[in-house]
């Protein structure tokens, strides 16, 4: 018999973007990940965390070029310091039909440390445009 705890999988649903949260005149961005208004995420019970990202303009004349745009994870380790780390590089998954109306990602990576913050870097998307944010976390032991 053994004695080994389970951890139940826990999912964080990001806190969504204001309407208003924009590109920089290059088109890029910096947005962090909050789950209830907190950006520190205890990660030490667990073994995978997997990230899904959808990033789109909410005017409807507007398109992501999807060879262009770029998006990044970066975290802070213990969310005590203010370096920022690159985690990875996210694709995009675009289906055969699609015309760029958002960039949908997603990334499964190892859990490196206790508690962190994590945020999403932009590139690549119209200049001084407004984008909106969807993301979400799936932890598991």
């Amino acid at each position: 018999m053994t004695n080994a705890r389970t951890v139940p999988p826990r999912q964080l649903l990001f806190d969504p973007t204001p309407e208003i949260h924009a590109t920089d005149s290059s088109g890029s961005f910096v947005f962090p990940l909050r789950s209830e208004g907190e950006s520190l995420i205890e990660t030490h019970s667990y073994d995978e965390m997997r990230f899904i990202f959808s990033i789109w303009h909410p005017s409807a004349s507007r398109n992501i070029d999807l060879d262009r745009s770029y998006v990044e994870l970066r975290a802070s380790i213990d969310g005590t310091q203010e370096h920022w780390i690159k985690l990875a590089e996210i694709e995009p998954v675009v289906a055969p039909y699609a015309s760029g109306d958002s960039f949908d990602g997603w990334i499964v990576l190892p859990v490196l440390f206790e508690k962190g913050a994590f945020t999403l870097v932009g590139s690549g998307f119209e200049a001084r445009a407004r984008v909106q944010i969807r993301s979400s976390a799936y932890l598991v032991a």
